[in-house]
């Protein structure tokens, strides 16, 4: 067994190879969390899969770079990333067949299926070519399922007097595009117009057979309205009924005569389907709603988006 100077020695040592082991051990754990910290950090950066980053999404396929567009030339789907504009489409694939008369007995009205005439393809397309090259643009799918219209009846003269219609419309808004990230969002949906001045109204897209005493009108319409947020807060920026005669606001036009407030056509008496159901095969309804449609949405759309100063603003819409 070691004893004096020997002792004092080997006890020395054994102390600094103890140290020595501690230190070493505390270097390796630090490495090791410098490691883990700079993987989490690398990570971080790079964000979970699904999600996408400021910059434009570029792919390399077969040695080329190609944009987010797919072979189809829409817009691949972006999931969770930002946007500039994100659009949503609530006008739904409906057409409504109407007539209307001097008495309440005349009225009759059906909304038929129209998901082959693709409208909202449509809507989507021109809002598309609205917005300049290099901007994204998300299309935001729509359910109406998830939505259910608000129960009138059931509102308290409490809910009428403090109803704050700016923040259930925000509510709704943050709702359908809940998962998105845009700086703006544009919402395309059914505007509604009364009949002359009688006391009923239309909606959205369909047809109208006015029975008077002196014959029958037959009006063939198509009203899009068109609300733009702001992505912060879904405080409405602009709105406006989509229109083709920008000259005058629909007050004015009223005034002038129009039957309804927002793009119609005039048909002869046979355009009237004898059955409401038939209105649906029907290419003369199905394209001339998709023409005015069109011509609207490519007049209103840069008036709104600041692309063009706009002479003045349309005053209705689907609340």
């Amino acid at each position: 067994m070691p004893t004096g100077p020997d002792k004092g020695y080997r006890s020395s040592a054994s102390c600094g190879w103890a140290a020595f082991d501690i230190l070493a051990r505390l270097v390796v754990v630090a490495a090791a969390l410098w490691c883990f910290s700079t993987s989490a950090s690398a990570q971080t950066k790079s964000g979970p899969p699904g999600t996408q980053t400021a910059g434009p999404a570029v792919k390399q396929v077969n040695n080329k770079s190609t944009t987010g567009r797919g072979a189809t030339g829409k817009l691949a789907p972006v999931a969770g990333g930002p946007c500039d504009f994100g659009v949503v489409v609530t006008t739904g694939d409906e057409f409504t067949v109407l007539t209307t008369g001097l008495t309440i007995f005349q009225y009759k009205t059906m909304v038929v299926p129209i998901p082959g005439w693709g409208l909202q393809e449509l809507i989507f397309a021109r809002t598309r070519a609205a917005i300049p090259a290099g901007v994204s643009v998300l299309r935001i799918p729509f359910n109406p399922a998830k939505f259910p219209p608000r129960d009138e009846s059931k509102d308290t003269l409490k809910d009428r007097l403090f109803h704050d219609p700016d923040a259930e419309l925000a509510g709704y808004m943050r709702e359908v595009v809940k998962g998105t990230n845009c700086r703006h969002y544009i919402q395309i949906l059914n505007a509604v117009s009364p009949i002359g001045s009688s006391k009923y109204t239309v909606r959205g897209f369909g047809i109208l057979n006015q029975d008077v005493v002196l014959g029958r009108r037959i009006f063939l319409y198509a009203l899009a309205f068109i609300r733009i947020f702001d992505g912060r807060d879904f405080s409405v920026v602009r709105q406006s009924s989509a229109l083709i005669n920008m000259q005058h606001s629909l007050a004015v036009q009223r005034l002038l005569g129009k039957q309804l407030g927002g793009p119609y056509r005039e048909l002869p008496a046979e355009s009237f389907p004898a059955r409401p159901e038939d209105a649906a095969a029907d290419p003369a309804l199905r394209d001339g709603v998709r023409a005015m449609l069109t011509e609207s949405l490519d007049k209103t759309l840069p008036l709104l988006l600041g692309l063009r100063r706009a002479a003045r603003q349309s005053d209705t819409g689907e609340r």
